[in-house]
């Protein structure tokens, strides 16, 4: 069905420049009707309706230029596929200047939309209570010829309402489960929205409540009646509503359970379906399979009923009309049967609707205007009155046939009910014929806000003697309470105050530590004091604007507090204002703490920068436009999941939104943990049409993500609406299901100036859906999400009940799980393909062993091949060793990179050979910081000590014989630094996993080396105390050093070992202290 839907757009798209002439003098009329003889509009019951029309226009000398009616018939089937069709073939086949039909809903929407671009016009008894239709500016040459949502919401709200003193009341609606809005739903939400609508003065007089409930199975339908009722009993006495006749049968049988059958309410029935019934009966309060019992109680609950209705038609014209009809339908022969027997008013519209598109084209011919054209003809049919089959018809100004309306009563002495007053719409009259009963023969009018409210709240009745003493006492508590009230407040208050002031958000520049390469770890400090460098901060690398993560640079990153962060320069600001305004602002993103967002750490005031949380992984539209990266249902459920979660509690803080969702805001954490980032703060944010240059791919690419009203209105607020998120959110659903990109640009060779335009002109441009994915079941979310009307898109609330639901068969599974057992099933099938090749892979696979080997531990790599998971081990006492180049930065200055590359290739080779000889294991190498771990991951008692000075005092050996190939004479000097100490060690991350050590240890052994001296070992006293053990190592005492984090500590540097290798006494001033002792 729906690839037929998709083949009737591609025809009326295709069909869309033909046009149609007069060629002739014949007007070709198309009628599009079902055969279905159960529907009132039926095409054998509207034929003799049609040839009638045709005999009278020739009666009344209506045609000028001699032109004659030629009228073609085609069966709609009662499919709203069919009828769109028979009118492509229609009018491909020149042969209809005007459309008759569809009736149905869907298929004359279909035939609307396009008649424009055919310039024929379409007259159509259908599309009545489906307030969709008053879009004029979507259906231009749609004229409705029965009635219209319009003019019933006009009748009860200026009319009924204001007649009876009305002006609370509640709307309730049946919506089918099948039809996600029936024609009860779409009545009721346009006088809802009316009611709601405030006046020329900005008041809204009427006040309206609503309850919308679906229709499944019987008893779950009841139980959802029953909660209704009990929902409005407490809050309305005039209800509105529009059901299945059977089912408000029900619906009053319930009220008159909960008491109330008792003139206190009143239910007004909005009869909808009136015409579509045999003979256009009402409803009734008999049913003949009840008990008499239920019958009685029904009769008595109808009593509180009023029905709004359209009028019957009842004239004598109207009579002799259907004489007529039925002598030419041939259906009756005898007369007075024949005059008695009303035809169906669906079959009347289907005459008027001919004898009005007669007028329209006469009055186009007398203008001397384009008859063929539909919008010359339409122009002359609308805003005018003729005479009709029941008198005058007349046409509003907006193409709507202007109807009567009637209202009824239950004559309690028959039961039945009767006319009780009429609405007249050509002159906007009511008239009362007959008093309304009233239940119980009250005759005052019920109000629809009780006198004591609807607690009893506004009553006071003052009967108990002892009440004086209860309102003392109640008054003395109540200021005590009120007391403790302000106490608390003004506590909580001055709390407020406090923290507004203390301004902890703010971070010196002189606090972060800039990382020209995350990889090596290689930092640069600003150093404090030094006002050169604060007063050009906006010209190093720190605060350079190359930090548009949306153009794909990547993020400024810096270290604070030993972490790494994020720094996101304020667009438009080179320095940030503090006010009230802001430290609200600011206080609002600290306090809202949530692993789904992107953590709030502080904020630079000079220049203007926000530090947040790192997220390593970049963002989302990285990570799904990146092939190599595969993602299966489940990971791509767990994403969606985050993105709802975090926008959930955005919309369930005081932010209220967010504003500004897209995918690049979506940032993807090391635990592949999306978090929303960019929230918050909109005196910092920069308005999206001031983010990038105008007329840009950029400026337009970054607004894709923004709903249709915020594109027509780039001046709306910073922080957007719910509704507008919900859109946005909709648009990042289609990008992680297809994986194609943002509205699939690339695929579809539309440039985003072409899509943004379009859908700033009203137009409903949506992304396509491309093949097959495997997660069709969002689809349906995501088109609810994007619907064009900001209040037909569901909440976060309810999207997130949808994709709980959807993903409950994921429930038990575990991300880590999923990705061990993933690699594990490659490694099998890997072993399984070598068996079967020759010897030269199983060499292949041992050297990628051996190279793993090398990366991690064995004992790590053997366990995470295994697909076990690696826990981290805490290790009691290590000795760690760092060294780096002394000079590297002027040699790297005076060097080519290759000749840097060549340097430290050589140095490390010789390094890792030197390791070979020793139990030691190589953590890293950054940049020229060389760092190796004795004592684990495998224990060696307190040999580790031994190690690691024996391998130190090895390495300084080579050093000092070490050439550097491109300055051969230059001596290469390094410092070394050993501290021992207690560490953990654990595989860090699931890509390209590495086994690394935390721990203040690695802290000292680190300033130990950056506190050395050129080709010397520094060694802490606790390095000292272990090798002090064996008696054989050299040291001389450096005296006190302070070291940062630790005060002064009292150090030492290792000269050699007795019997072994010794560092040479060097003569330079810098390396030698004569107030040094040396200890054996």
């Amino acid at each position: 069905m729906q690839f037929l839907s998709i083949i009737v757009i591609f025809l009326l798209f295709l069909l869309g420049t033909v046009k149609i002439h007069f060629c002739n003098t014949t007007v070709q009329i198309a009628v599009l009707l079902p055969t279905d003889p159960q529907l009132p509009f039926a095409m054998q019951k509207v034929k003799p309706a049609i040839d009638l029309a045709v005999l009278e226009i020739q009666k009344r000398g209506l045609l000028l230029n001699r032109k004659s009616f030629d009228v073609r018939y085609g069966d709609t089937n009662s499919s709203y596929i069919v009828g769109p069709l028979l009118a492509i073939d229609f009018y491909a086949n020149r042969q209809a200047h005007v459309f008759l039909g569809p009736v149905d809903g869907p298929g004359l929407a279909a035939v609307s939309r396009y008649s424009p671009h055919w310039r024929i016009p379409v007259i159509s008894p259908g599309g009545g209570f489906n307030y969709h239709f008053d879009n004029k500016r979507e259906y231009q040459l749609l004229t409705r010829m029965l009635h219209s949502s319009k003019t019933i919401v006009h009748f009860i709200s200026r009319v009924i309402l204001p007649h009876f003193n009305w002006t609370s009341v509640r709307i309730i609606a049946e919506r089918n489960v099948v039809e996600a809005q029936s024609e009860c739903y779409m009545l009721m939400g346009a006088l809802c929205r009316t009611l709601r609508n405030p006046n020329s003065k900005g008041e809204s007089k009427d006040t309206c409540s609503h309850s919308i409930f679906d229709v499944d199975r019987k008893n779950e339908t009841k139980e959802k009646l029953r909660k209704t009722l009990n929902d409005a009993k407490t809050e309305a006495r005039i209800l509105f509503i529009c059901m299945d006749s059977l089912l408000f049968r029900d619906f009053l049988l319930m009220a008159y359970d909960l008491d109330m059958i008792n003139g206190e309410y009143v239910f007004v029935y909005l009869d909808i379906f009136r015409l579509m019934r045999k003979d256009m009966n009402l409803i009734g309060w008999y049913k003949n399979d009840s008990s008499e019992a239920e019958n009685s109680k029904a009769r008595r609950a109808f009593e509180t009923v009023l029905i709004l209705a359209v009028k019957k038609p009842d004239t004598e014209r109207y009579r002799h009309f259907s004489y007529q009809v039925n002598t030419l339908q041939g259906g009756i022969n005898n007369e007075s049967s024949s005059m008695e027997k009303l035809v169906n008013p669906y079959v009347a519209t289907f005459y008027d609707a001919v004898l009005l598109y007669a007028y329209g084209l006469n009055r186009t011919l007398e203008a001397h205007e384009n008859a063929s054209d539909g919008f010359a003809v339409v122009h002359k049919m609308w805003n005018v009155s003729f005479e009709g089959s029941n008198g005058i018809v007349q046409i509003s100004e907006t193409g709507d046939r202007v109807s009567d309306y009637s209202l009824f009563d239950l004559n309690t002495k028959n039961g039945q009910f009767e006319e009780v007053g009429t609405y007249f719409g050509v002159n906007s009259s009511f008239i009362l014929s007959k008093d309304i009963y009233w239940i119980d023969e009250v005759k005052k009018t019920p109000v629809d806000v009780p006198p004591c409210g609807f607690d009893g709240s506004k009553c006071f009745v003052h009967k108990n003697p002892a009440l004086p003493w209860i309102y003392f006492t109640a008054s003395v508590t109540s200021v005590i309470i009120v007391l403790i009230i302000a106490a608390f407040w003004y506590f909580k208050r001055v709390s407020f105050e406090a923290q507004l002031r203390a301004m902890n958000w703010i971070i010196e520049p002189d606090d972060l530590f800039t990382m020209e390469d995350i990889g090596i770890n290689k930092y640069k400090q600003i150093k404090r004091g030094d006002r050169h460098k604060r007063a050009s901060m906006h010209h190093i690398a720190l605060f350079e604007e190359d930090n548009d993560t949306e153009n794909g640079a990547p993020v400024k990153t810096a270290r604070f507090k030993g972490s790494i962060v994020a720094l996101k320069l304020v667009q438009n600001k080179s320095r940030i204002d503090v006010n009230r305004l802001l430290l609200m602002e600011i206080k609002t993103i600290k306090d809202m703490q949530s692993e789904y967002l992107l953590r709030f750490i502080g904020a630079c005031i000079d220049p203007a920068c926000l530090v947040n949380e790192y997220c390593s992984k970049g963002n989302l539209q990285d990570l799904l436009e990146n092939p190599q990266i595969k993602l299966d249902d489940m990971f791509k459920y767990s994403i969606i999941h985050d993105i709802v979660k975090g926008i959930l509690y955005i919309h369930n803080s005081d932010l209220q939104s967010h504003g500004n969702l897209k995918s690049t805001n979506c940032l993807v954490g090391s635990r592949f943990v999306v978090k929303i980032s960019d929230y918050g703060v909109p005196s910092l944010r920069c308005p999206l049409h001031q983010k990038h240059p105008p007329n840009s791919e950029q400026y337009y690419k970054s607004l894709l993500w923004s709903p249709p009203e915020v594109i027509r209105d780039l001046h709306a607020p910073v922080l957007g609406t719910q509704k507008g998120d919900v859109y946005s959110f909709s648009i990042i659903l289609h990008e992680i299901i297809y994986r194609r990109g943002l509205f699939a640009i690339n695929e579809t060779s539309v440039a985003p100036k072409e899509i943004f335009l379009s859908i700033k002109s009203g137009n409903e441009i949506r992304p396509p859906f491309l093949g097959e994915n495997t997660l069709f079941e969002i689809g349906n979310l995501m088109k609810r999400c994007w619907q064009e009307i900001p209040t037909d898109r569901p909440d976060f609330t309810s999207v997130f009940n949808t994709i709980k639901k959807l993903s409950k068969k994921y429930d038990n599974e575990n991300l880590v799980d999923n990705l061990l057992q993933r690699m594990e099933q490659y490694t099998n099938n890997l072993e399984e393909l070598v068996k079967e090749r020759t010897n030269d892979y199983l060499v292949e696979k041992k050297k990628a062993e051996e190279l793993l080997y090398r990366l991690l531990p064995q004992s790590v790599t053997t366990e995470l091949m295994a697909g076990k998971q690696v826990t981290a081990e805490s290790f009691e006492c290590v000795t760690i060793y760092f060294s780096d180049i002394v000079g590297f930065t002027k040699i790297s200055a005076e060097s080519t990179p290759l000749q840097i590359v060549s340097l430290l290739n050589d140095l490390y080779t010789c390094f890792d050979s030197i390791i070979e000889a020793f139990d030691i294991y190589k953590v890293e190498t950054i940049g020229d910081a060389y760092m190796v771990v004795s004592g684990l991951p495998t224990r060696n008692g307190d040999l580790h000590a031994r190690e690691i000075s024996r391998m130190a005092l090895t390495i300084l050996d080579a050093v000092i014989h070490f050439r550097i190939r491109h300055r051969p004479d230059e001596q290469l000097k390094i410092r070394i630094g050993l501290h021992s100490g207690p560490c953990v060690a654990g595989v860090v991350g699931l890509k390209m996993p590495r086994y690394c050590l935390f721990g203040d240890t690695v802290n000292v052994a680190s300033r130990m080396e950056s506190n050395g001296q050129a080709l010397r070992i520094h060694v802490s006293p606790f390095t000292k105390n272990l090798l002090d053990k064996f008696q054989t190592f050299l040291f001389e005492a450096r005296g006190e050093v302070n070291l940062k984090g630790k005060g002064d500590m009292l150090t030492y540097w290792l000269l050699g070992e007795r019997d072994g290798l010794q560092v040479p006494f060097s003569n330079d001033s810098d390396l030698n202290d004569n107030k040094h002792t040396v200890e054996k």
